[in-house]
């Protein structure tokens, strides 16, 4: 590691990904509102109520997974580096930028649950994300400085690998299911996401996550 590249270590931008994740987290349950199912016939009220938020809670389940996952490939690159330079930092804030939307994106499918649009609203947010991730481990690969050591760098490429197809893939999927057939469809194609992740683990021969 060469220190006159280095601007600061990682410590402090996980963190603030951490707090950014935590945010985008409460927001989506935010928009899951208490069903109101009072007096008689309460019980099919709840019924009603409930069943009418069936897009809301489906587009909370989705995004909720597909944060966790973000996290996850962050975290993986963090463990990899030793430090932070100006451009892995900027990297990271374009991440966070694009991380921040995923409420707005999930509150989209919940209001517009017939609109397939919606859902290429959605799939294409997702894909950036795992676009920027991709960069930011493809800047890491490729400056020397950054690494721990550097025979950690094959799974880092291999992230790369699988963020610039896979997600792309599955994205185009859930367009396609939601043109073809309904948007709640599409949108549920996203739960093939760590189907294929675990499937392009074994295809690698179990590469560490």
């Amino acid at each position: 590691m060469n220190a006159k590249f280095m601007v600061s270590t990682n410590e402090r931008l996980s963190a603030l990904f951490d707090g950014v994740i935590a945010i985008a987290i409460t927001l989506l349950v935010l928009e899951l509102k208490l069903p109101d199912a009072q007096g008689d016939g309460a019980e099919i009220l709840l019924y009603d109520a409930l069943k009418a938020q069936i897009p809301e809670i489906v587009a909370w389940l989705i995004s909720f997974i597909m944060i966790a996952r973000i996290w996850q490939e962050q975290h993986i690159i963090w463990v990899y580096i030793s430090g932070c330079d100006r451009w892995s930092i900027i990297l990271t804030f374009c991440l966070l930028a694009a991380c921040s939307l995923i409420p707005f994106g999930s509150n989209l499918v919940g209001q517009y649950p017939n609109s397939p649009f919606v859902v290429l609203i959605f799939s294409v947010l997702m894909v950036v994300n795992g676009l920027l991730v991709a960069a930011l481990a493809a800047y890491v690969i490729r400056n020397d400085h950054l690494h721990r050591e550097r025979g950690q760098v094959i799974i880092l490429k291999n992230r790369v690998i699988y963020l610039t197809t896979v997600i792309p893939a599955v994205g185009a999927f859930a367009v396609f299911l939601a043109y073809k057939q309904h948007s709640l469809v599409g949108i549920s194609g996203w739960l093939i996401e760590p189907l294929a992740l675990f499937v392009y683990h074994q295809l690698k021969g179990n590469v560490k996550t």
